[in-house]
C-alpha cells in the first residue's frame, strides 16, 4: 500500500460519485470494536501469517525483504499482550475490556479523489477522442489493452537479454533504455514487464455488483495487472459507464 499513496480507481456505474461515497475515509460512524483484547494471540498470529506471505510473493527487493524479516522477528519476540497494545496504539481502548474502538469508516479506502487529470491514462474512444469517462462500447480497447507490446519486448531484449540492435529504430530504443536496468529488474522477466506496460489496469475497481476491490499487499501485482481487464472489464455490459479517478489514500 505504501507504494500507492496516489492510485487509479476505475468505477463502473451510472453514478460513480455515489458509489465512491461509501468508501470515504473521512466519514465518522458510530463507534465500533475493531479488535478484541481477548483475541490478542489470534491477532498476532494473523499478522505474522500476512508478513510471511509477503516474503513469498516474489515482488520484493532485498531491502524490503530485510525490513519484513526484522518486523517478523520483533513480533515473534513479543508476548501476545504487548503485541496487542503496540498494534492498537492508534485506537481508543475500552477501559473495561481493553477492546480497540474506532469511529472511522471501516470501509474507508480514499481520503480524496478527482477525475483523471494528472497521472492516469485517459480512455481512447473509437471516434479518436481522449476522456476519463466513457461507455465501454465507445472505448477503443485495441488501443487501451495490450497495444504496442512489440516495442516493450524489444526494449527488454536489447537491454536485459543484451541482443544487438538490428536497425536504427532498435538502436534508439537501446540508447533510451540502456541505463534503466534497475527499473527492468523490478519486473523479474520480460512477460511481466510487457504486460505491466501495456495492459489496462487500475489499483482498484468499484461497481455496485463487486463493491470495492483493490490490489492488496499480500497479492501478486503481476497477476493483478495481467487479469484486471478480463476480471473486471470483460464481464461488464457494453453500455456500462466507466470512470477513471485519481485517488489518494
Amino acid at each position: 500500500m505504501a507504494d500507492y499513496d496516489f492510485f487509479v480507481t476505475v468505477v463502473a456505474g451510472e453514478n460513480p460519485e455515489d458509489l465512491m461515497k461509501d468508501y470515504d475515509k473521512n466519514l465518522e460512524v458510530e463507534p465500533y470494536i475493531v479488535y478484541k483484547y481477548e483475541d490478542a494471540q489470534l491477532i498476532k498470529d494473523r499478522y505474522l501469517s500476512i508478513c510471511k506471505a509477503l516474503l513469498e510473493n516474489g515482488d520484493l527487493d532485498e531491502n524490503e525483504k530485510k525490513g519484513i524479516e526484522i518486523t517478523i522477528e520483533e513480533a515473534e519476540n513479543m508476548d501476545a499482550e504487548d503485541f496487542y497494545f503496540d498494534y492498537t496504539q492508534d485506537y481508543n481502548l475500552d477501559p473495561k475490556t481493553g477492546d480497540a474502538i474506532s469511529n472511522k469508516n471501516k470501509n474507508g479506502k480514499w481520503s480524496s479523489y478527482q477525475l483523471g487529470k494528472l497521472f492516469s491514462i485517459p480512455f481512447k474512444t473509437l471516434n479518436g477522442q481522449e476522456t476519463y469517462q466513457a461507455r465501454k462500447k465507445d472505448i477503443d480497447w485495441s488501443k487501451m489493452h495490450l497495444d504496442g507490446q512489440e516495442i516493450y519486448e524489444r526494449a527488454w531484449e536489447l537491454v536485459m537479454d543484451k541482443r544487438p540492435p538490428i536497425n536504427t529504430h532498435e538502436e534508439k530504443i537501446y540508447e533510451n533504455m540502456k541505463n534503466r536496468t534497475g527499473y527492468f529488474s523490478k519486473f523479474g522477466n520480460k512477460e511481466n514487464y510487457v504486460i505491466n506496460s501495456t495492459a489496462f489496469w487500475g489499483y482498484a475497481f468499484l461497481s455496485e455488483k463487486t463493491g470495492w476491490t483493490q490490489l492488496e499487499d499480500n497479492m501478486n501485482q503481476f497477476d493483478w495487472v495481467s487479469s484486471y481487464y478480463d476480471n473486471f472489464i470483460v464481464p461488464l455490459e457494453d453500455n456500462t459507464l466507466l470512470t477513471i479517478y485519481e485517488t489518494r489514500v
